[in-house]
């Protein structure tokens, strides 16, 4: 299988890219485990693991084409009083500029 041109350069939409690959493959009933292989012929190190092509290729047949990341929970940030107090004023001013 040739290299394809446009997933071997990487850019910001790298995961997005192939993303959209493994829905194109999985649209056309192609089993996670030959778009896995293909993909790792494609972009060697750079491949997705089997997990998540095989958890995308489900997420696909099941109807979400959406190929962005879902939203995370993330982890909360905490600050000490003692923070606040030293960066308080930068912090602010910062955020009132936020809107220019």
């Amino acid at each position: 299988m040739p290299t394809v041109e446009f997933m071997a350069s990487r850019d910001d939409n790298f995961n997005l890219k192939w993303r959209a690959y493994i829905e194109f493959r999985t649209i056309l009933k192609i089993q996670p485990v030959q778009i896995f292989n293909e993909l790792q012929e494609i972009l060697c190190l750079d491949c997705p693991s089997r997990s998540t092509v095989e958890r995308l290729a489900a997420r696909f047949r099941s109807g979400d084409g959406d190929v962005t990341d879902l939203p995370r929970s993330g982890r909360q940030v905490h600050y000490c009083q003692s923070v606040i107090t030293k960066y308080g004023d930068f912090i602010g001013s910062y955020s009132d500029n936020s809107d220019d």
